[in-house]
């Protein structure tokens, strides 16, 4: 059979029309993705500061019919946390159909993080620890955003270079030591006297421990108020 280019003209726009028909009843997977994007912005929003939101582009395989209606948004999870999420998006009419986009979530903060190695049972100092930006929906067991919180604190256990100071990787350091000879200070009116006496225990800044006397050998419980020094009430 012989075909004339005037066929083939009417061919190819049959095909062109045919295609672009097609193409106009399927919903732009774009749309899609942006009302998702929006939901999780608008969402992340109401409780974090700053959020961004990472996304991967939809299959471009996917065919969905067109929605007539406007497209219902949701969480999985009810509420956008940080971190990965999925956000469904919901088709009713005139076909029903979902897509679930995962997106997630991002908070980039100031945190504490080891300037060098450090290890276990170390009184961290200001030349140990910096603040790096990172995202702390990834901080999944805490983390500090102020470096007066760590310094002068003690290690529990050895820490690379780099890493995330955790809240329970810390403990105080201990200031009064059970055994060790310290001076209780009471106050009377304007007065201060000033006493020696034995630790009974081990005791951070601030933290209640009981003393004895050194004189009239009673047992008291003051306050840590600094190194080898507790303060007790008359």
């Amino acid at each position: 059979m012989i075909v004339n280019w005037k066929q083939k003209l009417s061919l190819v726009c049959g095909i062109f029309v045919s295609f672009n028909l097609y193409a106009d009843t399927l919903h732009a997977l774009d749309r899609i993705e942006q009302v998702a994007y929006e939901y999780a912005m608008k969402q992340a929003q109401a409780s974090y500061d700053n959020p961004q939101i990472a996304m991967d582009s939809l299959d471009n395989r996917l065919r969905l019919q067109a929605c007539d209606s406007a497209l219902d948004v949701f969480s999985t999870k009810g509420v956008v946390g940080l971190g990965n999420q999925t956000i469904g998006v919901k088709c009713n009419s005139p076909v029903a159909w979902t897509v679930y986009v995962p997106v997630k979530v991002k908070v980039l903060k100031l945190v504490v993080v080891a300037n060098r190695p450090l290890s276990s049972n170390k009184i961290i100092t200001q030349g140990d620890i910096k603040l790096q930006q990172l995202d702390i929906g990834s901080l999944q067991h805490g983390y500090l955003n102020s470096t007066e919180l760590v310094i002068g604190q003690t290690l529990k256990y050895p820490v690379t270079m780099g890493a995330v100071i955790k809240p329970n990787s810390l403990e105080a350091q201990k200031l009064v030591h059970r055994g060790q000879q310290i001076m209780l200070v009471a106050m009377a009116g304007q007065m201060e006297v000033r006493m020696s006496g034995t630790a009974l225990d081990d005791a951070t800044l601030g933290q209640r421990v009981k003393v004895k006397n050194s004189t009239s050998k009673r047992i008291v419980e003051g306050v840590v108020d600094a190194p080898g020094i507790v303060k007790v009430s008359l």
